[in-house]
């Protein structure tokens, strides 16, 4: 939601007369300056009639937020904010000296297994013997193929989706570790209305399903949408519980951005 700062400006007017009265306390003005990001939320979601009224953003219907799965120095950078990249492209990779001699280890382990199986049906051995020998050798495939699957999913960093990406958070010689946020991605052709601007009394009025009309301020336009998801567990923000709507419009105007105001109107029982 929008963080918004109050700026107090106080004035304080004596009035001087011949009789030395003074006139009564001016009350104190204050102005609103906006940060430009999300809307407020001060539960101030507004039932009239049969609507709700809240205030929301633009946001893309599909974003990533991508990180590596192990601890790492960085190689390779492959993409700068603005690229549009194509599932499956390859945005980072780690170092991967580790993983490596990971996987050589299976390997070798995977060709000594073998080894012994040639050797056990040179001299014929018991069948009993020879069989403990395959079971050996799958195993040890099993630990190389995971070695190897190890070795893709944590060195490189692959794009999920047909995106552009948004922030790069890392460069090369760099370390990152598990759960850092690197690389955001996000479809920025296709957009949704987010709010999270309603009340736990006022969340209860609202179902999937129902109307909404949405003005967006930066076309100064007022679109239809519906109501398409109702977050399930409320968060707390600014000391109160609210719940996180979202409304897909009916048809995507052009010039949306992401983080645009919007004022949604939900009618209630539609």
């Amino acid at each position: 939601m929008k963080r918004t700062y109050l700026v107090v400006i106080v004035m304080v007017s004596l009035v001087l007369s011949a009789c030395g009265s003074t006139s009564a306390s001016e009350p104190i003005p204050t102005v609103t300056i906006g940060d430009g990001s999300a809307p407020p939320n001060n539960n101030n979601s507004q039932t009239s009639g049969g609507s709700i009224k809240a205030s929301a953003i633009i946001v893309p219907v599909t974003n990533a937020k991508l990180s590596f799965a192990a601890v790492g120095r960085v190689t390779e950078v492959n993409v700068n904010v603005g690229d549009k990249v194509t599932a499956g492209d390859v945005l980072a990779k780690v170092d991967t000296k580790l993983l490596e001699a990971r996987v050589r280890e299976a390997d070798a382990n995977l060709e000594a297994a073998n080894i012994q199986v040639r050797y056990l049906r040179r001299i014929g051995t018991n069948e009993a013997h020879l069989q403990t020998a395959l079971a050996d050798v799958d195993r040890a495939q099993a630990l190389l193929d995971l070695a190897n699957a190890t070795l893709d999913a944590q060195s490189v960093l692959i794009a999920p989706i047909d995106s552009t990406v948004i922030s790069v958070d890392i460069a090369p010689a760099e370390t990152v570790v598990p759960g850092q946020v690197v690389i955001m991605l996000a479809d920025l052709s296709h957009y949704q209305i987010e709010t999270t601007d309603l009340s736990e009394r006022n969340v209860t009025r609202v179902q999937v399903g129902q109307s909404a009309a949405v003005f967006i301020e930066a076309l100064n336009e007022e679109f239809s949408g519906k109501v398409v998801d109702i977050d399930r567990i409320g968060s707390t923000l600014g000391g109160d519980v609210v719940f996180t709507v979202t409304i897909a419009l009916d048809n995507q105007p052009e010039g949306l951005l992401w983080g645009m105001s919007a004022d949604v109107t939900i009618q209630n029982g539609e």
